[in-house]
C-alpha cells in the first residue's frame, strides 16, 4: 500500500524539477535524479548520467530562450517499497523568438521510475512522450 508521504514526496520531486527549469537553479534540477538516470527526451536527447543531462538542459534554456513555465499535472503514482512508477502531464511554454514566433508551446506525458535513495526520492528513468509541439506568436 502506497504512503501518503511517499507520493507527496515523489509530487515534490516532480515540482522541483519543473521549478529548477524555471529558475535555472541546475542544482535543484540534479537533485530530482539520480546520478545513473537514463531518460530518453526524443529530439531532445537521450541520456544515460545526470552531469551530462543537466549540463544540456542547461545549454537548451540559455539565450536565446527566454522565461519558461513548466506545469507538470495529473500524478498517477503507484509505490512499490524502494520503487515507484509515475506518469504525469506536462504543458511548458518557453519564450525563444525564432523565425517570427515568440513562443514554444510543447505538452506531453513523462513516465518516471523513481529510487529512493539516500537524499530521498530521485527520479531514476524517464521517457517523455511529446503530443503536442508547436511555435505560436506571443
Amino acid at each position: 500500500m502506497e504512503s501518503w508521504h511517499d507520493i507527496l514526496d515523489i509530487r515534490a520531486v516532480l515540482d522541483r524539477y519543473a521549478a529548477g527549469i524555471d529558475r535555472r537553479d541546475w542544482e535543484l534540477f540534479a537533485s530530482c535524479f539520480t546520478e545513473d538516470v537514463h531518460v530518453d527526451y526524443g529530439r531532445n536527447g537521450v541520456y544515460s548520467s545526470r552531469d551530462p543531462f543537466v549540463q544540456a538542459f542547461d545549454a537548451m534554456h540559455r539565450p536565446p530562450v527566454g522565461a519558461t513555465l513548466h506545469r507538470i499535472t495529473n500524478h498517477d503514482i503507484t509505490v512499490d517499497g524502494d520503487t515507484a512508477h509515475a506518469i504525469s502531464y506536462f504543458d511548458a511554454v518557453l519564450r525563444v523568438e525564432h523565425k517570427g514566433f515568440q513562443l514554444l508551446h510543447a505538452i506531453g506525458t513523462y513516465t518516471d521510475e523513481l529510487r529512493r535513495t539516500p537524499a530521498g526520492w530521485q527520479i531514476s528513468n524517464r521517457v517523455t512522450e511529446s503530443v503536442m509541439h508547436r511555435r505560436e506568436h506571443a
